[in-house]
């Protein structure tokens, strides 16, 4: 097997640069491999490119909150740069962003160079949208500091945004303008496949690169099998270039290798776990932090380079796929089949050969506590459990539709970005509906990404309210269906519930006085003696609540019809017949998708 040096790698990638008739515009990243541009010097030598080569485009898809345009470079070999265009045309559309943790920038210096160098000589079929700087405020935090765990660049950009929020968890949530930006430009778009560079932390090994496919069952099944295929060809051509990789390395037991390497299917929060709701598979693309950074920048431009050729050879196949999942998340099977919304790791795994360093356990004389000390001087392979089978934990029976009331218009608005048809209620309508009752809501006491997450129970219930004019009725027979399922499903671990966009709804508001509830206990009783043996059982199954007399009070209270009856209830409605939903009396539809939102 033909193997390179990491130093002869970056020299061939040189090469290449600079017998590409574009070499006249080396990256910055070229002339000073140490050392990436920021984001000024990035956005002049993007345009300058596009002014330069009839086959690049550079546009904006939005604002950040410092004001700084968000840029996306576009190449097609006939120079289409527009979405109508790329469709009428049948191109296959390839995005890849980097910079969304702008500390992890060698995927902005390796896409810049792959822009140029497809003016030469790319594929014909396939129009390829570039992000380098998603996270482009962060990136302008830019000093020598960003990374403690990371080897290069000299200086770099921050991982959150200027509000402190991690872009690579608000996919779902949607709060930055930064992602309701990218939400946009995915649905005017329609990738077909997605590429997100990143760089890891965490151990050491020989790995430069490790990456991350949704294997596991969350994503639609032929694509599934797509992404197998993909990786059977991509794998051993990394390898026989002198650079195996992996998947992404995170030990069952923090830095331990000999513990084995953990899997999971992604949530729709992460790019990866995004795009796999949205039924397009994704390429998660770790290098390596503690790799000099020109080879993490060499090593990313190599799988680019890889995965390229291999969606050239497979586009006509990948467009059929994806269109198929379309068409099957659309469907009657779809709505009528167990859906799964959560996974979970199981202790089911393989032998996987782990191309790790050697190294030893140590105890710090300053802290006391273990730690873990590499020598990547010495290489050592380790054959290591790879807990690659994650089960179903959750999986729910989706109605045929939800509806939405008016009032929760924050969350019609989230679902519109992530791609769903939604019509109103052009006049009120009394429905017999499903939902729940959270039990028990407990709410993260530290804020996580500028939410406080809440855990709950539930009780489901069925309901018959009356539905106002305007509310949403967001029918799953289309292709964002499982996107909408994972939002509007609050066992989902990135519901709207769980990010607490009902909040309000797990409140109650009215509360009755000691002395009038205890003259209400006992006529309730003299009225109904059965109470005093319901009252029982509840106290012995529950010490605490015998010794509580605030909680017994309640427990009384919720039996008066005073007791707001709408209180801790998902507002949220399944309608599980097809008929009843067909026969809704809705407004005329929006112009577009994203106009049923308002």
């Amino acid at each position: 097997m033909r193997r390179h040096s990491w130093l002869s790698l970056v020299v061939l990638l040189e090469l290449a640069a600079a017998a590409s008739p574009a070499a006249a515009q080396p990256t910055p990243w070229e002339l000073d491999p140490d050392a990436t541009p920021r984001y000024p010097e990035t956005i002049a030598w993007c345009r300058a490119l596009a002014g330069s080569q009839d086959r690049i485009a550079y546009t904006s898809f939005g604002t950040s909150p410092q004001g700084r345009e968000l840029p996306l470079v576009i190449w097609d070999r006939d120079g289409l740069a527009d979405p109508g265009s790329c469709r009428e045309a049948g191109r296959l559309v390839l995005l890849v962003q980097a910079c969304i943790h702008a500390g992890e920038s060698c995927g902005k210096d390796a896409g810049m160079t792959l822009m140029r160098d497809l003016c030469a000589d790319g594929p014909s079929g396939i129009t390829v949208l570039f992000i380098p700087i998603f996270n482009v405020d962060g990136h302008e935090r830019f000093g020598p500091y960003g990374r403690i765990n990371q080897n290069g660049p000299r200086e770099m950009g921050w991982r959150t945004t200027a509000a402190n929020l991690n872009l690579n968890r608000d996919y779902y949530k949607a709060d930055t303008p930064e992602m309701q930006a990218w939400l946009r430009l995915w649905n005017a778009w329609q990738p077909h496949f997605l590429i997100d560079v990143h760089a890891t932390d965490g151990a050491d090994y020989q790995y430069a690169l490790t990456y991350g496919l949704e294997l596991a069952g969350s994503l639609d099944p032929g694509l599934t099998a797509w992404l197998e295929r993909y990786l059977a060809a991509v794998q051993p051509a990394m390898a026989e270039a002198g650079l195996p990789i992996a998947p992404y390395v995170s030990f069952r037991e923090w830095h331990d290798p000999r513990s084995g390497v953990d899997s999971w299917v992604a949530t729709p929060r992460f790019s990866q776990g995004y795009a796999a709701v949205r039924n397009r598979p994704a390429l998660l693309i770790e290098a390596h932090m503690l790799k000099p950074y020109p080879v993490r920048v060499a090593a990313t431009r190599a799988l680019l380079d890889h995965t390229l050729a291999y969606l050239a050879d497979h586009r006509g196949e990948l467009r059929e796929l994806t269109a198929g999942a379309d068409r099957r998340a659309a469907s009657a099977g779809f709505r009528d089949a167990p859906y799964p919304v959560r996974w979970a790791k199981t202790d089911a795994s393989q032998d996987f050969r782990f191309l790790g360093v050697a190294y030893e356990e140590t105890t710090s004389a300053l802290s006391g506590g273990k730690y873990f000390v590499y020598h990547p001087e010495r290489p050592d392979t380790f054959v290591v459990p790879f807990y690659n089978r994650p089960a179903v934990a959750a999986a729910v029976a989706l109605p045929e539709a939800y509806l939405v009331p008016p009032e929760w218009e924050a969350v019609v608005e989230r679902l519109s970005l992530h791609g769903a048809a939604v019509r109103r209620l052009r006049e009120p309508v009394q429905l017999t509906v499903r939902t729940w009752r959270f039990r028990e809501p407990v709410w993260e006491p530290r804020p996580f990404e500028g939410r406080h997450p809440v855990d709950f129970a539930l009780e489901p219930l069925t309901v018959s309210w009356l539905f106002p004019a305007g509310t949403a009725v967001v029918d799953l027979a289309q292709p964002a269906a499982p996107a909408i399922a994972h939002g509007l499903e609050p066992e989902a671990p990135d519901s709207f519930a769980r990010w607490g966009f009902f909040d309000s709804a797990m409140t109650q508001v009215e509360y009755v006085e000691s002395y009038v509830i205890e003259r209400m206990m006992s006529r309730m009783v003299a009225d109904n003696p059965s109470l005093i043996d319901s009252l029982a059982a509840r106290k012995a199954a529950d010490p605490e609540f015998a010794g509580d007399p605030w909680a017994i009070r309640t427990w009384f209270y919720r039996r008066t019809p005073y007791y707001d009856q709408r209180a801790f209830v998902y507002p949220i409605g399944c309608l599980d017949d097809r008929g009843a939903v067909d026969a809704l009396p809705l407004a005329a539809p929006p112009a577009s998708v994203e106009d049923a939102g308002r």
